[in-house]
């Protein structure tokens, strides 16, 4: 392909031309009553179809001319599927093996001899193979550049893929030989996910087009470089695939799974931006430049649109981390996160796998209007015998898997599983540990020191305290102008007496004073919740302590399970221990019996054969008739029946180990829910109890404390901020107020006895209120008085 193209296709499979008819006369002739001659028509419209649709050049002008004309497009795809379709019709007719090698060369080497098999799925496989190649030739030949052009290139890539799924699920296993190296099942992987990374590739590309948002297309970039690295990693690790594909596919699945990791981290990035995640944002674009840079390191196995791609990413890249580190070194100051610590950007998976109606069912779009046209050969009767022993096999095989092998494989798992969950017998097994360490406390302990312990909650009371102390300060601050002011104004009434007809300071001050003694109340009351929380502390202290340590001094602290060997009921509790362990070696022989006998029903189903049966039983029907007759599968009915008699055996002792398994599972659990209950009662230490119970109540204190200490940084954070604006509010009342009894001063100096005070400009109000009484606070119950308490005292 062209290396302008930044997309894979896959080359046809070529073959040689043979002729169908002679086989299939010769083998209708022995073994079917209808003479060959009946079906010439059928024969030349076959041997039409396969000459039409395999005939053709597919190097790549021939594609190209192929391609710009829509007629002969549909030419071509019509005669594929009807050949297609017709193979899937008579493989009822028709064994695998009729006389015929289908010679067929690969698709990724220029081999000179074709690999050849008288296989009759081995045709259609390689047939099918050709219409997924075909779907990828035709998502290629789109124009991405426009809407439409994506669209139908997606579709086009996910109906390749579900060929190839579709091939590598149920074709190739009906074939029942060693598949060639292009059609084995680690190739058919790679292309089914090459196909659907190049089919998500377009959702990914509408996206961008669409301006989805940037979280959006990071997942759909995400979910394309998982499909490419699924596809690189099947062919890597198949020596043999590496090979034929060469070193061009390999490096283009591997870059491309670079390049969109790196365009899902550069998207994500941007998101990062919207979410004030500055710190995240840097670290995602250093990631995706590095995997651009791996890119690039591999430019000589590239195509130059593939190169292309990279710079393009890898332009925009460098420009926002230029401009990302820049802003967050003089402005955001974040933290930049490990890439190994940035969370995963998840998927969005858009293509499947989609197999084209025509592959999926055919036999049902067959008729007289459809584009597959009739169905060939319907008149043939399918040889009875042959049938017949198909149709015993289904069975034989339906009833040994599903109601036999499946038994016993749940016999064994049933029982491992139930053992499992008791932890038997290593329950048995173990050494008394009379140190051992409840979960339960682990699992405490675990989450206490991942919170900091004890030093992180001791740390948070200092800091309380100190942030307590600063917020008292600055309601003080904000009365001490008030203060000032109103004692200023008494100095001026006195000075002038009666001619001093300004309000009174408590008049016009009270909304300040009331929220401010309102914010004293809370702050009086969140001080004494703190000491209540720090008494609780105290008195935790020494379970928190412990709770803080390592595993070897919780080892050390926590009293033993057993007081002493002398208070155990050793005889009682070993007896149950005896009975216990018989019980469990009972099953084990239960287990072993299943095994032998599932190699028992396998043996007897590999060498149950009824071929001559079949042909003696054939034999008697058509000797018994007068006429000749038509035989079917109907007719072995009751010689189907007979032969399935012998595996009863088989099914009675699955019901019988079945039986004896749940008596004895039954019995087991019981037995050990005994030995618990003795053990538990024998080994009982009342002050490991009240031990354990005491750590139980400090964890629970931790966390709670731990809470509580939480919602009171917030809330002095909050409140903070309200006695900084109280005391803005309260500064600015009596600077107006101030400024106001100067000029009025002045005018009472000046001797303007019939001035009205109604003449000077009010004070203004007070600011509006920063704090809403209606709100919830955290520390918050009422509390009465306006002295100022005395300040919190040091821990």
């Amino acid at each position: 392909m062209s290396g302008s193209i930044n997309i894979l296709t896959i080359d046809f499979k070529r073959t040689e031309r043979i002729g169908l008819t002679t086989a299939l006369r010769e083998y209708i002739s022995y073994n079917y009553n209808d003479h060959p001659d009946n079906f010439t028509d059928d024969f030349r419209v076959l041997d039409e179809l396969r000459t039409d649709c395999l005939n053709l050049e597919v190097h790549q002008n021939a594609l190209h001319r192929l391609l710009k004309c829509l007629k002969y497009k549909l030419i071509w795809f019509l005669s594929k599927f009807r050949y297609y379709g017709q193979l899937v019709f008579i493989g009822s007719k028709f064994p695998i093996d009729f006389g015929i090698e289908f010679p067929w060369y690969s698709a990724f080497s220029d081999e000179k001899r074709p690999i050849s098999h008288r296989n009759f799925y081995y045709e259609k496989a390689c047939v099918l193979f050709n219409i997924g190649a075909m779907y990828s030739q035709l998502g290629v030949s789109e124009n991405r550049t426009t809407p439409e052009g994506v669209k139908r290139a997606c579709q086009h890539f996910q109906y390749a893929a579900g060929c190839f799924k579709h091939l590598n699920e149920v074709i190739v296993a009906e074939m029942r030989i060693a598949p060639p190296l292009d059609l084995s099942s680690d190739m058919l992987k790679v292309l089914t996910n090459t196909m659907l990374a190049q089919a998500q590739e377009c959702f990914w590309q509408k996206a961008v087009h669409d301006k989805y948002k940037d979280g959006t297309v990071a997942k759909l970039a995400n979910q394309v470089s998982i499909y490419y690295d699924h596809a690189h990693e099947i062919a890597s690790n198949n020596s043999e695939i590496a090979n034929i594909l060469g070193q061009g596919w390999l490096t283009h699945l591997q870059v491309k799974s670079w390049h969109f990791h790196a365009a899902a981290e550069f998207r994500k990035s941007s998101e990062c931006i919207s979410q004030n995640k500055y710190g995240e944002e840097i670290s995602r674009l250093q990631v995706s430049q590095d995997y651009i840079k791996k890119g690039l390191d591999q430019c000589r196995h590239l195509r130059e649109a593939v190169i292309k791609d990279l710079e393009s990413v890898q332009t925009a890249v460098q420009s926002n981390l230029k401009r990302a580190q820049k802003d967050n070194d003089i402005i955001y100051l974040q933290m930049v996160p490990s890439a190994s610590s940035l969370t995963s950007i998840g998927k969005a998976n858009m293509a499947n796998p989609n197999i084209p109606p025509e592959v999926q069912d055919p036999i049902s779009l067959m008729n007289e209007r459809s584009i597959l046209g009739v169905p060939l050969f319907v008149k043939l009767v399918p040889y009875a015998v042959h049938q017949a022993h198909s149709v015993y096999s289904d069975r034989k095989e339906k009833l040994v898997r599903d109601e036999i092998l499946s038994k016993l494989h749940e016999l064994i798992n049933i029982c491992n599983s139930t053992l499992r969950s008791l932890n038997l017998p290593a329950a048995l097994n173990e050494v008394d540990q009379h140190s051992k360490i409840p979960p339960s406390i682990l699992s405490m302990s675990q989450e206490v020191r991942n919170e900091g312990g004890l030093a992180r909650l001791n740390a948070m009371f200092d800091t309380l305290q100190d942030k307590s102390r600063i917020v008292y300060q600055t309601l003080d601050e904000a009365l001490a102008f008030l203060d000032q002011e109103c004692t200023d104004d008494e100095e001026f009434r006195n000075k002038f007496g009666e001619k001093w007809t300004r309000p009174l300071s408590l008049s016009v001050n009270r909304e300040l004073t009331e929220k401010a003694d309102s914010y004293r109340k809370v702050y009086d009351q969140a001080y004494r919740s703190n000491k209540i929380l720090q008494n609780g502390l105290e008195q935790q202290s020494e379970a928190l302590d412990i709770l803080s340590s390592d595993r070897e001094i919780l080892e050390e602290r926590i009293p033993p399970e057993i007081q002493s060997e002398s208070d155990v009921d050793v005889d009682g509790v070993q007896k149950i221990k005896d009975d216990l362990r018989a019980l469990i070696n009972q099953s084990f022989q239960i287990m072993k019996e299943c095994e032998t006998k599932i190699q028992e029903v396998k043996k007897a189903a590999d060498l149950d054969d009824i071929a001559p049966i079949l042909l003696k039983e054939a034999a008697k029907l058509t000797a018994a008739s007068n006429t000749s007759i038509k035989l079917e599968p109907a007719h072995f009915e009751d010689l189907f029946n007979e032969q399935m008699k012998k595996y009863d055996k088989f099914l009675l002792t699955c019901n019988k180990l079945s039986d004896i398994q749940d008596n004895l599972l039954a019995s087991i659990s019981e037995k050990f829910e005994e030995y618990n209950k003795r053990r538990r009662v024998a080994s009982t230490n009342p002050r490991r109890t009240q031990f354990i119970q005491t750590l139980g109540n400090g964890y629970k204190c931790f966390i709670n404390i731990l809470q509580r200490l939480q919602e009171g940084m917030a809330f002095y954070a909050r409140s903070q901020a309200n006695a900084d604006e109280l005391k803005q509010n309260c500064q600015a009342f009596a600077t107006q107020r101030r400024k106001e009894a100067e000029r009025f001063s002045n005018l009472l100096s000046g001797s303007m006895r019939n001035l009205d005070y109604s003449d000077i400009s009010q004070p203004a109000s007070p600011v509006p209120k920063v704090w809403n009484k209606g709100m919830p606070i955290s520390f918050s119950p009422t509390s009465r008085g306006y002295q100022r308490p005395p300040q919190p005292p040091p821990r």
